[in-house]
């Protein structure tokens, strides 16, 4: 699938107001999905994740590709150290239920930039729980029930692949800095950073 020889590159990222970020993307299937040119966007989109730190996932939109696919690599930090791990390329990913009521939760994102180029970060309703359906990078169908951080991770990404920031579900006044979030949210002082 992969060629050894070829190594990963990082990719550019598309900032809002790139029409790229508001296309509904293209779905694959598993004949596309195993091609050398998806399986080398696959590898790209992890590589441009991981050596970016680009957060807890990365949708092909975000580098300028129109077709669903997203990475997700949620693991334990020292924030967050009973995370349980959810790392996977999903791909057509699709929500099929929901529990529950939407809960305000606060998530930023590195296409979504202040006029300093700064994150933001707002509090979006999301669901906790989700029954999501997705390829893998194998083209094999995968459905799991899902619940808290990653339900929250899968939900956002799977916006991206509909055209969709989470900037549009919140009041841009609403919006706070990096700074403010790690002050006010995760109480952290410029000494303990």
């Amino acid at each position: 699938m992969t060629n050894p020889e070829r190594k990963p590159q990082i990719l550019q990222p598309r900032y809002e107001g790139d029409p790229v970020l508001r296309l509904k993307c293209r779905r694959l299937a598993k004949e596309e999905i195993l091609s050398p040119e998806i399986q080398n966007l696959i590898d790209d989109i992890k590589y441009t994740c991981d050596e970016k730190d680009y957060g807890v996932g990365l949708s092909a939109p975000q580098v300028g590709e129109a077709v669903a696919i997203s990475v997700i690599a949620v693991k334990p930090t020292p924030n967050r150290p009973n995370l349980k791990p959810f790392v996977n390329v999903c791909i057509n990913t699709e929500i099929t239920k929901t529990f529950g009521e939407k809960e305000p939760m606060w998530e930023a994102c590195f296409s979504t930039l202040d006029e300093n180029g700064e994150i933001v970060y707002g509090q979006v309703p999301r669901y906790k729980e989700i029954e999501v359906k997705y390829l893998d990078r194998n083209g094999d169908e995968h459905i799991e029930k899902v619940e808290g951080f990653v339900a929250h991770v899968l939900q956002h990404e799977t916006d991206h692949l509909e055209g969709v920031l989470f900037t549009d579900y919140v009041n841009r006044e609403d919006l706070i800095t990096n700074q403010e979030y790690r002050e006010k949210v995760l109480h952290l002082t410029q000494k303990s950073v």
